[in-house]
């Protein structure tokens, strides 16, 4: 099975090595849609590894990943973050897989904080879309919580195996990115016309903690646990915040 491989990017140099590196092991089109406004050394490690990369303006999630996708060389495509890395059991299954074009394909992502694999919060198991086929779907038109649509019927299909997603190096780290969904979330609203409901506004932060730490068990992860459901619980806060003042 030909794959064709589509990364959107932004200052991802400490991990997008290891991403391209591992997809090398089942695809010769290697595709990185760099935002623009990148000022690492994301580009130069991405044309050492072989990928070709494309500057582009950020138009949202979908938007750049459509981009990519129209790039791509095959029709099957598996459109990974820069901080994704397959493992080996989810390497060889890609190998053997003889995909049906009605097919859309979820893999298993295990989130890490530092070197810390995540195991409950909610974060895990967390089946997501990583390969479709271009000719029967593509990214809607949202700007952040992006979705495949199609006008068919599409069955899905989980891979064995592991996505090792590191998302997160620091707590620091986490807080700038929950900022930043965050204010995404809150122009998504404003675009759509969606105002979040009285009972969101008021307790949503506070479900938000006791939801990750206590009934999906981060209180397992240890400090980890607590350190992901306080920033949830200032994520929520800060959708709402935004939201007041963008609006």
């Amino acid at each position: 099975m030909q794959y064709s491989a589509v990364i959107i990017a932004k200052n991802e140099a400490v991990t997008i090595s290891k991403t391209i590196t591992a997809l090398w092991q089942v695809t010769q089109d290697v595709i990185v849609v760099l935002d623009d406004r990148s000022d690492d050394n994301t580009e130069n490690i991405a044309l050492q590894l072989g990928a070709s990369v494309y500057k582009k303006s950020w138009e949202g999630y979908s938007a750049n990943k459509n981009f990519g996708v129209d790039k791509a060389k095959n029709d099957w495509i598996l459109c990974l973050d820069a901080d994704e890395v397959l493992n080996e059991e989810l390497i060889e299954n890609l190998k053997n897989l003889k995909p049906n074009s009605d097919n859309i394909f979820e893999m298993n992502i295990q989130t890490y904080f530092g070197e810390y694999p995540v195991k409950y919060c909610g974060w895990f198991p967390d089946w997501n879309i990583r390969l479709f086929n271009k000719k029967v779907t593509r990214w809607n038109d949202s700007y952040v919580h992006e979705k495949l649509v199609s006008s068919t019927q599409l069955k899905h299909v989980r891979i064995p195996g592991l996505i090792r997603h590191y998302s997160f190096n620091s707590e620091a780290h986490m807080v700038e990115k929950f900022d930043y969904y965050a204010r995404l979330r809150a122009q998504e609203w404003i675009k759509s016309g969606k105002k979040p409901p009285l009972l969101k506004i008021i307790f949503g932060p506070y479900f938000r903690f006791f939801r990750t730490y206590i009934l999906k068990l981060g209180i397992l992860d240890g400090k980890a646990g607590f350190t992901i459901s306080k920033n949830e619980f200032i994520l929520k806060a800060k959708e709402i915040k935004y939201y007041k003042s963008l609006r």
